[in-house]
């Protein structure tokens, strides 16, 4: 897949490739977009859009007047769809689940902020009539959903890249006739570990997000994550098919987003920090063996 995919660069982009990925990227095109342009971010895990302001657009308040002509209108998508890349063939993928995509406009940096330029109104309608049972919502709806997202995903695919296991492996009880099921303390270690990693995520968030505190409860984190388990419970992580075939994860963005947003607002991240440990460490072993 290329890197992105413009019909004309300097008025629409549009990047799904893995976060890891996205300054590279965004470098590469990054003197053909200005403010009539409309960028669109559709990836695991959050930070991107943060990351490309810091590197391209630093201090926006301090140099309002030279960015206001650079800066692009960012797009922010968040997909349930469900794909399944194919063994040793990189350009082939299936849609193995047709659910649902939402995108916002993500509000901009400048005060007070330039009207929407026709590229971005062409590309949410664009974006609106996708067969993927994609909807246009709000900034702050799609804000939320991104952060429930977030914590399925700090919780799911680390577990499933470092067992190999599926989705459903930390909520579904094993078969009778195997040998985690053998293990009493299995299933009751698998649930202490979904609620001590969700408890830590609704500290963080109510930390970083307290006009959210509501709706980022403990209780609801993890109904969240353990909906997601459920309905997804035979595929396979993103982080579990890249873990295989030794490619990056996205893990920087998702569990490394988490501890970096602790940090900002000195909240210990413990569980989450171990998951990221592990899986770099993963990475590496994967990098080293390559070279054996």
């Amino acid at each position: 897949m290329a890197p992105w995919l413009a019909e004309d660069i300097q008025a629409r982009a549009a990047t799904s490739l893995p976060a890891q990925d996205t300054l590279q990227a965004y470098w590469s095109v990054r003197a053909s977009l200005n403010s009539k342009s409309t960028v669109v971010l559709l990836q695991n895990g959050m930070g991107s859009y943060e990351a490309i302001q810091r590197e391209f657009y630093p201090s926006p308040q301090q140099h309002q007047q030279e960015l206001i002509s650079e800066i692009p209108t960012f797009i922010i998508g968040t997909n349930a769809n469900g794909c399944l890349r194919v063994p040793d063939d990189e350009f082939t993928t299936h849609h193995t689940a047709k659910v649902s995509c939402q995108f916002a406009v993500r509000p901009s940096l400048l005060n007070p902020p330039p009207p929407l330029p026709p590229s971005a109104l062409e590309m949410l309608k664009a974006l609106s009539s996708l067969p993927l049972g994609a909807t246009l919502t709000n900034w702050s709806d799609l804000h939320l959903l991104l952060l429930l997202k977030l914590a399925a995903n700090a919780v799911i695919c680390p577990v499933t890249a470092l067992t190999g296991c599926r989705n459903g492996y930390i909520v579904t009880p094993p078969p009778n006739d195997t040998q985690q099921c053998a293990d009493v303390g299995y299933y009751d270690s698998m649930r202490s570990y979904l609620s001590s990693a969700c408890v830590e995520i609704a500290a963080v968030y109510a930390r970083a997000h307290p006009h959210l505190h509501s709706e980022l409860t403990v209780q609801a984190i993890e109904e969240y994550v353990s909906h997601i388990a459920y309905s997804s419970a035979r595929n396979r992580s993103s982080m579990l098919q890249d873990v295989a075939s030794g490619r990056q994860t996205e893990v920087e963005w998702i569990n490394g987003y988490l501890v970096r947003l602790g940090q900002q607002h000195g909240v210990p991240t413990p569980v989450n920090t171990l998951l990221y440990t592990l899986i770099k460490l993963k990475e590496a072993a994967r990098y080293h063996a390559s070279y054996e």
